[in-house]
């Protein structure tokens, strides 16, 4: 499916790595020129970007702190100046705090304000800046796609996570009002949640010896890829999506309804 992304121009927050990657990758397959933002591994941002030239896309890398709300401004101009304008903002970056033992204490009475104030400011807040600041240039796009990344962490929840779930659930918050407000301008929004995400055949957290078992008890008998995840990224980030806006998208295997 051609997704009429050829000469479009997108920014991939977080695309240095995991789901940002491949979406940047799919974006770039698909005829787009791509920036990503990355934190601190300028290595593999380079990296992304030497793939989006092979791939025959034009890539763009800048560095952005998601914590910093003036960093944020200041990448998200400097991706609408260099293409003089936006068409696809992906929100994928995430924050996991600088003191990660005290802000991911197992009780919530355990935690820091500042800690946990830090994760949801970043998760939230810093998302919210990149779509203020790149609302103007989508809003002249004519085809301009917000596409938020979310996490399954939002509904089910995990022990510790609750300042990161916070958060994640709080962008579903900001779609709502962002769908009318930017679609007075042909601004579509929408969320991507994802769940449980391999890499490569590999996850972060879960041992690779319990994956099988994990992807049995999915009604989809299997475990979505960040290749899966960014498939709807870039559909729904595209001008092939003309009509769905304002949803929470879940690319989770059916997580909700795992035996």
């Amino acid at each position: 499916m051609d997704l009429q992304l050829s000469g479009t121009a997108a920014f991939v927050t977080g695309g240095s790595a995991g789901i940002g990657r491949a979406a940047a990758l799919t974006l770039a397959a698909e005829g787009a020129r791509v920036a990503i933002s990355y934190h601190s591994n300028k290595d593999a941002a380079h990296e992304v970007a030497e793939r989006i030239e092979e791939l025959g896309g034009e890539p763009f890398a800048v560095r952005m702190e998601l914590d910093d709300l003036g960093s944020v401004a200041e990448a998200v101009a400097a991706v609408v100046d260099r293409w003089d304008g936006l068409d696809t903002l992906v929100g994928n970056a995430v924050q996991w705090g600088s003191d990660v033992t005290n802000a991911w204490a197992d009780r919530i009475e355990d935690a820091s304000v500042e800690s946990w104030q830090e994760i949801l400011r970043a998760n939230l807040e810093g998302h919210l800046r990149a779509v203020q600041v790149a609302a103007p240039a989508l809003r002249r796009s004519g085809a301009g796609r917000v596409v938020l990344l979310s996490s399954d962490l939002a509904e089910r929840g995990m022990p510790g996570s609750w300042h990161y779930g916070a958060a994640k659930a709080g962008l579903a918050g900001l779609m709502a009002s962002l769908t009318p407000d930017l679609g007075r301008d042909g601004v579509l929004v929408n969320v991507v949640m994802p769940g449980i995400t391999l890499r490569d055949g590999h996850h972060q957290v879960v041992p690779d010896e319990a994956l099988a078992d994990l992807a049995e008890r999915f009604p989809a008998r299997r475990l979505p890829t960040v290749e899966d995840v960014a498939a709807a990224i870039a559909f729904f980030g595209s001008p092939r999506n003309a009509a769905t806006t304002g949803e929470v998208v879940r690319v989770s295997g059916g997580s909700a309804y795992a035996a």
